[in-house]
């Protein structure tokens, strides 16, 4: 049985889970757990903990520490993960998907899925030994073209990929949970315009771009494309990076793919650009790192993807991610510091990128 809560993880269950995946072989056994709660008030949709393991014998090659990620006990955040079916997407992405990828990730220790009980159970490497940027500081210049062309090298993978369509648990860019984004942006647009601190934080020009999306939102997936399609992780933030200077082929290592779904890959970079760089370096790097990650689709072999078609799919996905900070005002957990720094940072952010772009040109 999966647990209901991470807090709830004793060395008992973590014996028979990983004695039955073969993890831990039959003459070892955890004998006690160090439990440290993760992303309290900031973890958004999942509940996590770092958990220190305690072997009934030596066990050099065996890890000291894990990660444990279940569903959040935060409502609407719940709720909201629900909808979109990120738990399962994430479980699913790390066993089908991750090892074949030219992408680093958290190693998979275990993961369970019990759809019937709406339950389900990550437990991964700890990578927290390597530089993670927080996001209220936002990458340099030199961490944001590691991360593109690493990006580029993840997309151009799964380019128009043969099998790209056969994971039936995977969202499609035009399907039922994309199509679920044109009424939550609406919802959550009249929510967050109701808050001071959303307003306040918004550039000049920006409340006329989110009421001008709010009405067009709908064109953006109705004109979703069905060709240059890729595996998007769609939640490409600073916060789900960590960096291995140690590592010159792979130095950078992705995490939190509960989101991911077949898409045109910029709009990764849409994310990346428009919500984890300083707004200033933003607008100095934003076209010279796109062309970067152009040319390195290229390089990997994919053709017949233009200059402009890229940049207009940037842009675009500019626009799709106007839903992050008013989701972040509307449902989201902002109840510790952290949180109530990252909203109107993201809010003024994102919106300054439409602006600056004119991104909301492109809508009918």
């Amino acid at each position: 049985m999966i647990p209901a809560a991470s807090k709830d993880i004793t060395a008992n269950w973590l014996n028979e889970a990983l004695h039955g995946s073969g993890f831990l072989e039959k003459d070892t056994n955890i004998s006690s757990i160090g439990y440290e709660p993760w992303g309290v008030g900031e973890g958004f949709v999942s509940d996590m903990a770092r958990l220190t393991l305690n072997y009934d014998r030596d066990a050099p090659d065996l890890p000291g520490t894990i990660v444990a990620k279940l569903p959040t006990s935060f409502e609407s955040a719940y709720q909201m993960a629900m909808l979109f079916n990120v738990y399962e997407r994430e479980v699913r992405f790390y066993t089908e998907m991750a090892q074949q990828s030219p992408i680093r990730t958290p190693g998979l220790v275990y993961a369970d899925v019990d759809l019937d009980e709406k339950k389900y159970v990550l437990l991964l490497e700890d990578c927290s030994c390597y530089q993670q940027v927080d996001q209220l500081q936002g990458l340099d210049h030199e961490q944001t073209r590691q991360v593109a062309l690493m990006l580029a090298d993840f997309h151009a993978y799964w380019w128009d990929r043969e099998n790209l369509l056969s994971f039936p648990w995977m969202v499609t860019n035009t399907g039922p949970v994309a199509w679920a984004l044109v009424d939550a942006f609406r919802g959550y647009w009249d929510f967050s315009i109701q808050v001071p601190g959303f307003v306040a934080a918004l550039p000049e020009g920006g409340y006329e771009a989110g009421a001008k999306l709010r009405q067009s939102y709908q064109w953006l997936i109705e004109t979703g494309a069905d060709d240059h399609l890729t595996i998007a992780h769609f939640d490409f933030r600073v916060d789900n990076l960590f960096f291995d200077s140690g590592n010159r082929e792979k130095p950078v290592i992705v995490f939190d793919w509960g989101s991911t779904n077949i898409n045109r890959g910029v709009i990764d970079l849409s994310y990346l650009l428009g919500g984890s760089l300083e707004v200033d370096l933003r607008r100095e790097i934003e076209k010279d790192i796109v062309r970067l990650y152009h040319d390195r689709l290229q390089e990997k072999g994919v053709s017949g993807y233009s200059w402009d078609e890229c940049w207009e799919d940037y842009l675009k996905g500019t626009l799709i991610y106007a839903y992050i900070p008013v989701l972040a005002y509307a449902t989201l957990d902002t109840s510790d510091p952290r949180g109530q720094l990252l909203a109107p940072l993201l809010t003024t952010r994102h919106f300054t990128t439409i602006v600056d772009n004119d991104a909301t040109s492109l809508l009918p």
